[in-house]
């Protein structure tokens, strides 16, 4: 996660031993102090047909929709209360007293928290209310929107999950299959980091997840443009395609929905003249 989600279209490979030892040793303090991971439903094998390969394309359509939403709405909202509300303690009780608004009005307190029992949830139950994923962009989107920090990488596996069950049921798909491919690939399509995600589920859920949460992952990741999460990430590489950026450009400074040439004027570019 750390070589891909730094410059979208470049991977570092300098940096592949450091990230290793890193990634090794932190595993092993981690359980050293006896913290482990959740343990998720490992999804049945479904063989990958054309029919299959169809269906997973429409649900990374959808995938690619909701993190579209998801990281417009965080940022837009952010914008606009940083613009018209300047004292950040005064913009944090107003994000508090929308999230305490949100829970009387939904009257339950599945959405608050990480959400990690409603992550299992989406895997495991074919009722799942079809509106969970939108409740927790929401609350989600509100939180960080309005100041506080962190949460946003399991928040959006509950989104993913959920929105994946929904995904599931609609098309036809294995329900539990559906949760584990939304609840990777749509973070990879929010943190444009759709090898790592990968991998991630294939840690989580086990092998049988493959090829679909690659196939998903990667055309929810072309299809969300450039845009993401961390407005520090830096666009190397158009995701269609081309040489590298002479200068690479922040989300956060594109103007466009695509960054420009090292020959545009503008951020990221060096002038024409």
């Amino acid at each position: 996660f750390g070589l891909e989600v730094v410059v979208v279209g470049r991977l570092g490979y300098e940096a592949l031993l450091p990230a290793l030892v890193a990634s090794v040793v932190g595993d092993l303090v981690t359980r050293g102090l006896g913290i482990h991971h959740t343990v998720y439903p490992v999804p049945g094998v479904l063989p990958l047909t054309a029919q299959v390969l169809g269906k997973w394309l429409v649900f990374a359509v959808g995938v690619a929709v909701v993190a579209v939403v998801f990281v417009e709405g965080l940022h837009r909202l952010k914008a606009l209360l940083e613009r018209r509300v300047r004292w950040l303690p005064l913009r944090m009780a107003m994000g508090g007293t929308a999230v305490v608004l949100l829970w009387l009005w939904v009257g339950t307190d599945e959405y608050l928290g990480l959400g990690v029992p409603g992550i299992i949830r989406a895997f495991e139950d074919p009722a799942l209310p079809v509106s969970a994923f939108a409740w927790k962009l929401a609350f989600t989107v509100v939180t960080l929107g309005s100041g506080f920090l962190g949460g946003e990488v399991t928040p959006l596996f509950f989104i993913g999950a959920s929105l994946g069950n929904v995904l599931a049921r609609v098309l036809g798909l294995p329900v539990d299959l559906g949760a584990a491919v939304g609840m990777a690939a749509l973070f990879a399509a929010a943190a444009n980091t759709p090898l790592a995600l990968s991998i991630m589920a294939v840690e989580l859920v086990g092998a049988g997840v493959l090829p679909h949460v690659m196939i998903v992952s990667t055309v929810a990741y072309l299809l969300t443009g450039h845009r993401g999460i961390y407005p520090s990430q830096r666009i190397g590489r158009r995701k269609h395609g081309g040489p590298l950026l002479e200068q690479w450009v922040p989300l956060r400074e594109l103007e466009a929905p695509g960054p420009r040439g090292p020959g545009d004027s503008g951020p990221g570019g060096h002038g024409s003249g």
